[in-house]
Order: structure tokens, then sequence, then C-alpha cells
């Protein structure tokens, strides 16, 4: 709900002051928390996760916080949101405590720090934004974009092969496609970054482009080693982007004790639409069967891909 959109309930016939709304949605906050608990169990026994973080304003006090979101992967099929007042190590690294995986991110120490259990796979969509930006004023970035544009129409090909009725094209063959196709191009492409490395200005955005690629390359190249893999960070980019795109105009947290409010929140709502649930719907649901339950019933028939849920009413 946006702020525009609280302050005229009146004009619907209900008055409802700000305070008593944000006390209603603390309180859905505290029944839905031990769903969030159980969801993000099962997500952290995922073999590979995504991960973001984009930043969000507090109003009292007035400063920035931010918003992670991590995925889960087809067997842990959920989408949580860990929203923090600040983007220290210290915050992926409590949300990840325990878990033994790989993560797909951007470049950000913290996820690498989680005890030594966490390898980072590299994000080649955030690799070739550094090389359009440095386009512009050196056009040997577009070689570089060529490279990558080689590389996702191997992709582009897996994902016909996968999407084929009665496809039986296994990891294994992810796999062998990518390291027979994408590998030859990728060692093309580290030879490439080498010569322009030794002639590029290193603080030129171009240069910037070059640096990013070469330091980053372990991470980026490990895509090749298991057909679970993504070659980028798209999934965690898209689940993000509703709140980048909106939080000028709707998404201002009143302070550090709504931030838990507002993760169990979003990821409830967020799990709900990666199952194509009805979210609104899903969310009623729930909080109506919580409420009448004992404290520390079982959650697990109310998560959103529960076979309770396989062509329920609450499909959108």
């Amino acid at each position: 709900m946006t702020h525009a959109e609280s302050s005229t309930h009146w004009c619907r016939c209900w008055l409802v002051a700000w305070s008593t709304l944000c006390d209603h949605l603390r309180k859905c906050g505290e029944l839905l928390t031990p769903l969030y608990d159980l969801m993000r169990r099962r997500l952290l026994q995922s073999f590979a996760l995504h991960a973001d973080d984009t930043p969000l304003v507090l109003l009292r006090p007035r400063r920035t916080a931010y918003a992670w979101v991590y995925l889960g992967d087809e067997s842990n099929p959920y989408t949580l949101f860990d929203l923090t007042a600040g983007r220290r190590q210290e915050f992926p690294q409590c949300f990840l405590a325990g878990y033994r995986g790989f993560v797909h991110a951007d470049a950000y120490d913290g996820y690498n720090a989680v005890h030594g259990n966490v390898r980072n796979l590299g994000c080649w969509m955030h690799a070739r934004r550094y090389f359009v930006e440095a386009e512009p004023t050196d056009p040997r970035a577009v070689e570089a974009l060529a490279f990558v544009r080689t590389l996702y129409a191997v992709e582009r090909e897996i994902k016909v092969e996968r999407d084929r009725p009665g496809n039986t094209f296994s990891d294994a063959d992810v796999v062998r496609v990518r390291q027979t196709r994408a590998g030859p191009i990728l060692a093309a492409f580290a030879d490439w970054l080498d010569g322009r490395h030794r002639s590029a200005t290193p603080k030129s955005l171009f240069g910037q482009a070059v640096g990013y690629a070469r330091n980053q390359w372990a991470s980026l190249v490990r895509y090749l080693d298991d057909g679970r893999f993504a070659i980028d960070n798209g999934a965690a980019e898209r689940a993000i982007r509703p709140l980048a795109l909106g939080r000028g105009n709707w998404l201002h947290v009143g302070g550090d004790g709504g931030l838990k409010t507002a993760s169990v929140l979003l990821s409830v709502c967020a799990s709900a639409t990666r199952h194509r649930l009805n979210p609104w719907s899903y969310l009623r649901d729930v909080l109506d069967r919580l409420a009448v339950r004992s404290a520390g019933t079982d959650p697990s028939d109310l998560l959103p891909d529960a076979p309770a849920r396989a062509g329920s009413r609450l499909a959108a």
C-alpha cells in the first residue's frame, strides 16, 4: 500500500490512522514469522542460491537501509527478503548462517565471508554492464560485448533444448554443451582481456570493465561446471526490481522495528507469486488458518508449494 493510498482511505468510508495500519501489519508479520522461518530453513538447503540487494529509505531515523533478496533453487523454491539497517558483511553472514553451497551474486565480499562455506558464482550481466558503459568512450568495448553475446547465444540454445516437449536434456548435457561451445569462447575472451589489460588506462571506464572481468574471472567461468548453475544473477535482479522501482513512491519503512515485518510480508508475497498464486488471496488464506492454530503448529501445509496448493482456487 502506498502512502497516498493509506492517506485517502477515508474516501472509501474507512477512516484508519496510519499507526493503526502499521500495527495491523506488525501483527500479521508476527503470525507469519513461523512460515518465513520454515521457508528460510528450506531455502538454505539449496545447492545454489541467488542473492542481490538494493537500498531503501528509513523514515525514523532517516537513513539508508537495505533489502536483500535470496532465491532458493528448484528443490527449495522460495524467494525471501531480509531488510537490514545497513550493508555490512554481518547481514548476509547472519541470514546464510550454516549454509554450504554456491551463491549467484555480484562481487560483494559479504557473501564470501560466510565461514568459508560459500563459493561465489559470478554474473555475466554485471560484467557486461561495465563494457556497455565503456562503449561510448572506447570502441574496444564492442569486441568484449561480442564475446558476451556469443556466450548468451549458447544459453539460448540450451533453453530451447530444455523447453522441448518430452525434454531429456540433463544437467550433464548442459555441462557438455557449455564446455564444448562456451569453453573456447571464454578461453579466447580471457586472452583478449589479458591483451587489453596491458594497454587500458586503469581508471577509465574501459579499464575498469577489463579489470572487473579479470578480477572476477574464476567466479564468472564457474557456471561451466554444473548444469544447475546460471550464467548470471538475473533471477535475483528480477525479484528485487519491484522494490528498486517502487521505493521512491511507496516503500518507506518507519524505522528499525518495521524491517522484520516488511521482510516477512514481502517474502510471503514474493514466494506466492513465484508459484503463480494470487499473493493477496494466498495471504488472506494463510492468515485465516494461522489465526486459529496453536502456537508451534507445523506450518508446512501452508507453504506456497505445498501439495494442497496444486490447482487450488488461489491460483492467479
